[in-house]
């Protein structure tokens, strides 16, 4: 998962630092209105895809974790990490995807309503900044998970 994970999350942080990058262009005259807004609209949706992979992982990882608890009959404890690690990344990741959506919203205003641009430009900025936090929490709550993982199919293995 952790190869997938930084490939994603590198991808994501490339798109809102080229939609980023497009804004600032747009904002020094170059006509790039259009394709800066493509990108966001894009980069939005993508952030909420990565994080949504996110999700997903931890939900099917729990599901699995419990199945093989009571399939194997191993130690009913080891149920407890899992939910641990996904209270450490869900709100990470719902943070990520609140503050790009919401500053989405914030561009569509500005451009719609000829509002000033430094809310969004602020909001552009910690968009980039907070899913960068989110994705290091995330990647540490995976990889605590993947070491779960590891530890009960070795378990597994040598009862068999």
């Amino acid at each position: 998962m952790i190869p997938l994970f930084l490939s994603l999350t590198g991808f994501n942080l490339l798109c809102l630092g080229i939609t980023c990058a497009l804004g600032y262009g747009v904002s020094n005259g170059y006509a790039w209105g259009p394709w800066h807004q493509l990108a966001g609209a894009l980069a939005t949706i993508i952030c909420c895809a990565v994080h949504c992979v996110v999700f997903t992982y931890f939900v099917a990882t729990a599901k699995w974790v419990q199945h093989a608890i009571r399939v194997k009959s191993l130690d009913a404890t080891l149920e407890h990490p899992t939910r641990s690690f996904k209270a450490q990344a869900f709100p990470a990741a719902l943070t990520a995807m609140a503050i790009v959506f919401i500053t989405a919203v914030a561009g569509a205003a500005t451009f719609s309503y000829h509002l000033r641009p430094l809310t969004h430009h602020v909001l552009a900025l910690a968009s980039i900044a907070l899913n960068a936090i989110s994705a290091a929490i995330e990647y540490r709550a995976i990889a605590r998970n993947g070491r779960l993982i590891d530890h009960i199919l070795a378990d597994i293995a040598s009862r068999e």
